[in-house]
């Protein structure tokens, strides 16, 4: 064969490869593997990407799908539990179990279901993932298995649901989940990360009507529009986006559960220019430092103290006389610099901390009772770690402490015990949150 004719098999090798990755579809057989330099498969507008991500440092990569032509290629989904893989691990589309995600020694770490006769993948400009098998039957979408985020076109069935992030960085599973349940409410609420068990919820839509089924939700559509509502039985809407929102054709829209325990609607020009970020137009709910339950630590971790700030990300601080367990996760637990027990020889005072509480964490209710009263009696009683003084009543408790928040009373006095002679303690008091951020209403819109 001829040069010339050699370079144009070449050549159309090369073009026919080009378009298949323009149009979005993706050949079985196609994989990727994890390096810092790896090219994702994109969707034809180029808007959605898959592939694999670093976060966490040079050697985690995620296998994600994200927004491509965004700076910061925010990231809308990822498998479950967002298990990070190190270099030389690989992603493969195959004809036998469609996507299958192995590291460097070939050990099989997730796959996309039990499916098989793959003919094809299909990265969506919705940002779905789509596997289909012979006469272009869909087999597996990675919308019909969210991570943490919901996008326009999305559609959540009752008995789905979504779980937080551990932190903005790390996407292993997190302690707050969004449900649609059976009933036909939408429902946050807090779990035990280890087992998956569904704590109290801290959020109820109440679209559940038990007099009449047909009142009842069944479905949360986010529409290709960018409004996010209820779909109940009778065709009728419970919106959670105010009407009033932004066209979709001008703003890219995602519904994201944060790792903060609240689920916020954002909206990201497509044209923008200099340092735009994500602003938010809804969030739920009101007042995440105020959720507290019987289980689990409420919105910060044991011991921790929530702050609220607005449609932000809360603030979790440990409290003067706690430190962080984990120092790479704020919003986690606070071990104790001194843990009270019954066989505790050396002197002991209190650290007092103003307009602090953890409710639901107290053994017993002293009322009524003046301050040294409470001090000397939590003093006494080896069993208390913490007294919590408010107008005449007393509250002991005992460690862990859960649902940690500042309040805005200024009478409000927390005494946790500490060993003298231990040194200063090195923590700084938290400051009481701003007055305007206590009462809110239940959606905050951006104008």
């Amino acid at each position: 064969m001829a040069p010339a004719q050699l370079r144009l098999v070449f050549l159309t090798i090369f073009l026919r490869f080009i378009a298949a990755q323009n149009d979005g579809s993706v050949s079985v057989g196609a994989s990727l593997t994890a390096t810092s330099d790896v090219k994702p498969w994109l969707s034809s507008s180029g808007e959605f990407a898959f592939g694999f991500k670093q976060v966490q440092g040079n050697d985690n990569f995620l296998v994600s799908i994200w927004y491509e032509k965004i700076p910061d290629k925010t990231i809308v989904w990822y498998p479950e539990e967002g298990r990070m893989v190190p270099t030389g691990s690989k992603v493969e589309l195959l004809r036998a179990s469609g996507l299958v995600l192995t590291d460097p020694q070939g050990t099989e770490v997730w796959r996309s279901g039990s499916i098989s006769a793959v003919a094809s993948g299909f990265m969506n400009d919705t940002g779905n993932f789509v596997i289909f098998g012979s006469n272009s039957r869909k087999l597996w979408g990675s919308f019909d298995f969210p991570a943490n985020t919901l996008l326009p076109t999305q559609v959540m069935k009752t008995g789905g649901g979504m779980n937080s992030t551990i932190s903005a960085t790390n996407f292993s599973g997190g302690r707050f989940q969004l449900r649609l349940l059976q009933d036909g409410n939408l429902v946050l609420n807090t779990r035990d990360i280890l087992s998956g068990n569904a704590y109290n919820a801290y959020y109820t839509s109440d679209t559940y009507d038990a007099t009449n089924s047909t009142n009842s939700g069944e479905q949360v559509i986010f529409d290709a529009t960018g409004y996010m509502y209820i779909l109940r039985r009778n065709g009728q809407r419970f919106d959670l986006t105010p009407r009033d929102s932004f066209p979709s054709g001008d703003y890219y829209h995602r519904a994201t559960l944060d790792s903060d325990g609240v689920v916020r609607q954002y909206y990201y020009p497509k044209n923008a220019t200099g340092n735009t970020i994500w602003e938010v137009i809804w969030f739920l709910p009101e007042d995440i430092c105020n959720i507290y339950g019987r289980l689990g630590s409420g919105a910060c971790g044991y011991n921790n103290i929530c702050r609220f700030n607005g449609n932000s990300p809360i603030s979790c601080e440990c409290p003067q006389g706690f430190s962080l367990h984990d120092p790479n996760n704020p919003s986690g637990d606070c071990k104790p610099d001194f843990t009270p027990t019954c066989d505790e020889v050396d002197p002991i005072d209190f650290i007092e901390l103003h307009n602090i509480d953890w409710p639901m964490s107290d053994y017993v209710d002293m009322k009524p009772s003046d301050e040294d009263t409470c001090k000397s009696s939590c003093l006494e009683d080896c069993y208390c770690a913490v007294a919590i003084y408010r107008d005449i009543e007393c509250w002991k408790k005992r460690l862990p402490l859960s649902n940690g928040r500042q309040v805005a009373s200024a009478n409000v006095k927390a005494f946790v015990k500490h060993r003298i002679g231990d040194g200063p303690v090195q923590n700084p008091p938290l400051q009481s949150p701003p007055l305007q951020y206590l009462f809110r209403t239940r959606i905050s819109i951006i104008n």
